[in-house]
């Protein structure tokens, strides 16, 4: 393993783990979407994971206009959690933020988590993630769509999280207090899910932990994407470390237990759904037979996937130009979009409803190549922070809302 490690004394507030593996130039839109904080005090330690690609180049290229990035590369490929944790053993910060290299933050995103986590007197923040795509499929809200203002999560809540009606929660992106976080570092075994029990165990060991659900973190969906696709290993390794934190945490309290005996038998369906895809794509048919036979509601996750599958062979239709919108508040005259009123960190009401939907819409306006994006007052620079890859252009605001 090597690094390089541009030291700044002192302890920046937040620390950001970027692992990259092979992310291009998407680590750019990754990296620059970091930088541009409005809360400058952080380092971003990016931790690569033997990329063969032209990533790096795009890293060292940044690192050497802006001293906040540090770098550590491995000799071997070794999965995104070993990754994480090589980053994590280096971060100074008091705060500990997850980025992934393809995805993209909003510019006052780690500004407005610390404020929400001060509010709260959180060890654990999180915000909605805006998953959007690369073929045009439109945008939509991880949270779901009628999901208005902060909540708790408990241990128990998080558990069920995905299987009761309620969302997946441990697609989330948090920030955590590193006091809090400590030595504890992301399961290696683990290939998916990692995120998901490393919060698990800060809650089972009294973390609080808040959401908030504005959509401050773009999370891009891609067919490179490894954090929606299972096989029997995956599954079977989740459930090999549910049963020792069951172990190791016992006695549960009786609703806890209910929780995690409900997300065992969750799980254990998904290791026998995928042996049955597995038996058919190995053309085994006696026993993707007896696999169905054993639990006919398969079929319908089969028809849902095979359906899926046909759907992404359909050629993409030709997207539209992505349009030039000049983003403002009231007032701003006949040229603007008008977007919702800013409101400054300090006067944020977390307990108010966010116009959440208002953000979805307006990131599905992005079409063919990046949305150019000219701001007329603080609303439309706060707006345009959730519009994947925007190109910001700054004009002489008194003659284009005259």
């Amino acid at each position: 393993m090597t690094s390089a490690e541009p030291v700044q004394p002192g302890m920046p507030l937040v620390s950001v783990v970027m692992a990259n593996f092979e992310a291009g130039g998407k680590i750019v839109h990754a990296l620059r979407s970091v930088l541009n904080q409005t809360l400058a005090d952080i380092e971003v330690i990016v931790s690569d994971d033997c990329s063969c690609d032209d990533s790096l180049e795009h890293v060292e290229r940044l690192m050497a206009a802006d001293p906040r990035i540090r770098l550590v590369t491995a000799e071997r490929n070794g999965g995104p959690a070993r990754c994480r944790n090589r980053a994590l053993d280096m971060a100074r910060g008091r705060w500990i933020a997850i980025v992934d290299c393809d995805d993209i933050v909003h510019p006052e995103r780690f500004e407005r988590l610390l404020a929400a986590a001060a509010h709260y007197d959180a060890d654990i923040v999180a915000d909605d993630l805006l998953l959007f795509h690369e073929d045009g499929t439109a945008p939509r809200l991880m949270l779901g769509e009628e999901v208005n203002s902060s909540f708790e999560v408990s241990a128990e809540s998080w558990v069920l999280a995905g299987i009761n009606g309620t969302p997946a929660l441990g697609y989330l992106k948090p920030l955590v207090k590193a006091e809090r976080l400590k030595s504890l570092r992301y399961d290696e075994n683990l290939r998916i899910g990692e995120d998901y029990d490393l919060v698990l165990r800060l809650l089972l060991a009294g973390a609080g932990m808040v959401v908030v659900p504005e959509p401050f973190y773009l999370y891009r969906r891609h067919g490179a994407s490894i954090s929606h696709r299972l096989s029997s290993a995956d599954v079977t390794a989740m459930i090999e470390r549910q049963q020792a934190l069951c172990i190791a945490a016992a006695p549960l309290p009786p609703a806890l237990a209910s929780a995690f005996e409900r997300r065992l038998r969750v799980l254990r369906q998904g290791l026998a759904y995928e042996r049955l895809v597995a038996s058919i794509k190995a053309r085994r048919l006696g026993e993707a037979l007896a696999l169905l036979a054993g639990d006919p509601t398969h079929a319908g996750r089969l028809w849902a996937s095979f359906t899926e599958g046909r759907r992404r062979r359909v050629p993409a239709v030709a997207l539209p130009p992505s349009p030039v919108l000049f983003l403002g508040g009231a007032g701003r005259g006949a040229v603007a979009d008008p977007v919702p009123p800013y409101i400054p960190v300090h006067a944020t009401d977390w307990s108010a409803p966010r116009p959440r939907r208002f953000w979805r819409a307006l990131a599905a306006r992005r079409g063919d190549g990046p949305v150019q994006c000219v701001p007329l007052d603080e609303a439309g620079r706060y707006a345009a922070g959730f519009i994947p890859e925007a190109e910001i252009a700054y004009l002489d605001v008194a003659r284009v809302s005259s």
